[in-house]
Order: structure tokens, then C-alpha cells, then sequence
């Protein structure tokens, strides 16, 4: 049997920009996104199963200062409507 892992987002937060004028290169100038998922890996039939772990991502409009902009198509559509939205 196959180990299956389901995440869900547990909750989501946006923190203000720590610096609004900063230049336009810099992620002190964004605000930035802390997501909190829950992954939980199940088995049918295995008693000990399943198990969740909590997982914590921090996203930055910015990979890096003066970087490209970071990728968050990967993640889950909430996500993924809140950074649109924020870095518009």
C-alpha cells in the first residue's frame, strides 16, 4: 500500500510592510505572508498512522533583495489569491 500525504492550510497571516518607503527592490518595502500548512501522511490499514507535522513558510514578494520575484504558483490557492493580491 501507498503512503498518501495531504496538506491543508491551518491558517495564513499578512504582516504589513516593515518599511513602506524603502526602494522598490527591497522586501522591507512589501508586506509578506506567513502560511502555516498541516501535512498529514496516512496509510490504510497501518495502525500508527496517520501523522501530522506542521510546516511553516515564510513568503517575500522578493526571492532576495534586488532578486527576481518569488514563485508561488506551487502553493495552495489561498495562497496563492492573498500574494496576488498583496504584491499587485
Amino acid at each position: 500500500m501507498a503512503i498518501t500525504k495531504t496538506t491543508t492550510v491551518e491558517r495564513l497571516e499578512v504582516y504589513s510592510a516593515p518599511n513602506a518607503s524603502a526602494e522598490d527592490t527591497k522586501n522591507e518595502k512589501y508586506p509578506w505572508v506567513m502560511v502555516v500548512y498541516q501535512d498529514k501522511l496516512d496509510e490504510e490499514g497501518d495502525a500508527d498512522l496517520p501523522v501530522t507535522a506542521t510546516r511553516v513558510k515564510h513568503l517575500y514578494k522578493l526571492v532576495t533583495d534586488d532578486g527576481a520575484a518569488t514563485d508561488y504558483s506551487k502553493e495552495d490557492a489561498l495562497v496563492k489569491t492573498v500574494c496576488a493580491a498583496i504584491w499587485a
